[in-house]
């Protein structure tokens, strides 16, 4: 088959290339608010802290939370809000979950979790994505002999022509196949995916441009996407490294263009661009260089040039120029 685009994954191995895929490009539904009493539990820490302030002021925002089973699993819960405490029961509300974590942080030991929200009906929680063009293999291709209905709960890849793949997600149960329309010889794969799960398209648009072997190769790219895009660009771009391209000379000269420059996110992609060429992105030192900022002028009318009165706010274009000179970088402005 021709470069597959998507891989549907049965533990380590792959039990499906695919094509294509349709549904799983949309807005994520929202993580939903779920209840845990956790039973025999023994707070410690931030966590004793959050109970004794939620029974006076009624809860207590916590965040990340890792807690211990009996059976040496150590379970995360996040966006955790403490509701109340009552003996050895600690009674909590969280986004979803929790999720298994393999990294054995320190975690607060507890007996047993229990879910006290009751679960949404799947038509509510998941939607069908549906794999096109795919080609079955290993354990999918016996059970399809076999005459299965249904498969169990697989991953997907969004893969790349070369290298490790863009993204890995847990998919959901297999549901459905039938003989694909579009795909001669090949078959169409239904899943019950989690709404949540759901990718946002301007991924995908970014991932187009990255999957061939040394895309992009056409300077300015990135100006065609907007904020969100271009933060996954950047993602893809750091991705790719250096490997292959020169390094930074001491004592030279690199132009920025400033025309489409309006934040930080632009401002790195069109740095990367200038230093290292298209789709690539910098994260060196500029000591010892000059940098001329072609078009400044544009810059700073779409940045601003005082500081916003916010505490968490985008650097300016004065704030910037300055951490560039800070760094030992010589910058034009032009």
């Amino acid at each position: 088959m021709d470069t597959p685009r998507y891989a549907l994954l049965s533990g380590i191995h792959a039990v499906a290339l695919c094509k294509d895929v349709d549904g799983l490009y949309g807005e994520p539904a929202p993580l939903p608010r779920v209840v845990h009493e956790l039973r025999g539990c023994e707070p410690r820490g931030e966590l004793a802290r959050a109970v004794t302030e939620a029974v006076v002021e009624g809860t207590s925002p916590l965040g990340t939370l890792h807690v211990r089973t009996p059976d040496a699993h150590t379970w995360t819960f996040t966006g955790v809000r403490v509701l109340g405490g009552r003996g050895d029961v600690v009674t909590i509300e969280s986004d979803g979950g929790p999720t298994r974590s393999y990294a054995a942080p320190p975690a607060v030991p507890c007996g047993n979790l229990v879910r006290v929200t009751e679960p949404e009906p799947p038509e509510r929680t998941h939607t069908e994505v549906t794999f096109l063009g795919c080609s079955p293999r290993g354990k999918l291709r016996d059970a399809l002999a076999a005459g299965a209905t249904e498969f169990g709960a697989v991953r997907y890849e969004v893969l790349r022509r070369v290298g490790s793949g863009f993204h890995q997600a847990d998919a959901g149960r297999i549901t459905a196949w039938d003989t694909s329309a579009t795909h001669r010889g090949l078959l169409d794969l239904t899943v019950a995916f989690p709404r949540t799960g759901l990718i946002p398209p301007q991924r995908r648009r970014v991932w187009d441009v990255f999957f061939g072997y040394g895309a992009p190769a056409e300077p300015g790219t990135w100006r065609r996407f907007g904020r969100a895009e271009r933060e996954e660009w950047l993602n893809q771009a750091a991705l790719r490294g250096t490997y292959g391209v020169p390094g930074i000379v001491p004592g030279g000269t690199y132009e920025l263009d400033g025309t489409d420059i309006e934040d930080e996110t632009s401002f790195d992609c069109a740095l990367g661009e200038a230093v290292h060429g298209p789709g690539r992105a910098f994260s060196g030192s500029l000591a010892h260089v000059t940098l001329v900022w072609r078009n400044a002028d544009a810059s700073r009318s779409r940045m601003g040039v005082l500081p916003y009165a916010a505490e968490h706010r985008p650097p300016s274009f004065e704030e910037l120029v300055d951490r560039l000179r800070s760094e030992g970088a010589r910058v034009v402005l032009a």
